[in-house]
Formats: structure tokens, C-alpha cells, sequence
């Protein structure tokens, strides 16, 4: 089974991770990682690279990060080198409720870059318009 790990400021991750399983039900071989203020950032680089280890039975981790270019991602960037010598792993940024209900529900059947370009696509695909999909007119638009 492909491993998760979300890594994110705060604890937005853990909340993403706990409003998952309150749809999917509990799961098993995910993590996540919050930075916090004041937190040492090779320590954290350190942790991100330990979990990603951990995390892997041989299928490979999916890494989520929430901000492109922040410190999280940043810290899962430093790690790559180091890390995909010994673990295969992909990284998506910007992470929302939709992607992260399909890896959990997808994570068994899929190879690792499958998992990755799906998880991705429904992310996507998961933004929307309420107003526009529901065909409403806002009063102001009228």
C-alpha cells in the first residue's frame, strides 16, 4: 500500500487528514508533519525525510504540501535528493480534501505515478464555482 504523508503549517494537515477518515473511515500507514513558528527548519527537513522512510513498504509515498514554495515543500525539495536513493516518493503541492480523499481511496490499486496524476486531476477538478455550477445568480449579478 502506497504510504501518505500531508505536510503542511500548522496542524492543518492532522484536521485534513481527521476530516478524511471521517468519510473513508480510519486509516492506516499516513502521516503528516506540521511546522510551526519557531520551529528549527533542518529539523523539520530531518523529520519530513524520517517520515517519508517510515512510511514506505516497498509501493512508495505520496507526499502532500500545501503551499508551493513554502517552507513545507521546501523542506520535502531539500529531502528529494537524499531520499528518492532509497524510497520512491512523488510530491503534490497544494493539497485539498478532494485529492486526498482519492490516494486514500485509490492507494491499494494504483502504481505510485498513477496514484500521483489522479490524485492531482481530481484536485483539480475539485475546484469549482458554486454559483456556476449550481446555475445561481448572485443578486448583484443580476
Amino acid at each position: 500500500m502506497i504510504g501518505i504523508l500531508v505536510v503542511t503549517h500548522g496542524d492543518f494537515g492532522r484536521e485534513l487528514i481527521k476530516s478524511a477518515e471521517l468519510i473513508v473511515g480510519k486509516q492506516d500507514n499516513i502521516k503528516c508533519i506540521g511546522l510551526f513558528h519557531g520551529d528549527d527548519i533542518e529539523k523539520f527537513k530531518r523529520e519530513v525525510s524520517n517520515t517519508i522512510y517510515s512510511l514506505d513498504d516497498g509501493d512508495g509515498v505520496l507526499v502532500f504540501t500545501d503551499l508551493f514554495g513554502a517552507s513545507p515543500s521546501n523542506a520535502v525539495a531539500l529531502s528529494m535528493k537524499p531520499v528518492e536513493k532509497k524510497v520512491n516518493f512523488e510530491c503534490i503541492t497544494g493539497v485539498n480534501m478532494p485529492m486526498i480523499l482519492e490516494a486514500l481511496t485509490m492507494r491499494k490499486s494504483c502504481k505510485l505515478k498513477d496514484l500521483k496524476e489522479h490524485s492531482l486531476n481530481v484536485g483539480l477538478g475539485g475546484i469549482k464555482d458554486l454559483y456556476n455550477e449550481l446555475n445561481v445568480k448572485k443578486e448583484n449579478d443580476i
